[in-house]
């Protein structure tokens, strides 16, 4: 397991372990139409269990210190354009919500849902 991104960088010990190992964390598309205030996140790249392969993977740490992760790229790359344009600090609360692919599949993805 290798950490790409994270936030805060000074992130501690077990904000570290749960953003990446804790087996607690919960899928982020469970959080679908909630709005959800950010304490810490991390991008990361881990293997596949099944195949060894290696992975990103995304998580979230709320107010509430409860983690939910991802391994969708849509998330990612919406919360990267949040970090972009307001700074890793600056993306302070998201709503998860869904579309239709072009091919009718469910995707999940992140608005910003600060201030």
């Amino acid at each position: 397991m290798e950490i790409l991104k994270i936030y805060p960088e000074n992130a501690t010990k077990k904000q570290r372990y749960d953003l990446t190992c804790n087996p607690e964390n919960q899928k982020l598309s469970l959080c679908e139409g909630q709005r959800l205030e950010i304490a810490a996140w991390c991008r990361y790249e881990d293997a596949d269990v099944k195949t060894g392969e290696p992975r990103d993977l995304f998580s979230i740490q709320t107010l509430e210190g409860e983690v939910y992760a991802t391994n969708s790229p849509t998330v990612w790359r919406e919360f990267e354009r949040m970090v972009e344009m307001f700074g890793p600090d600056g993306v302070t609360a998201i709503e998860v919500t869904s579309g239709t692919s072009k091919n009718g599949r469910k995707f999940f993805t992140v608005v910003y849902a600060g201030e």
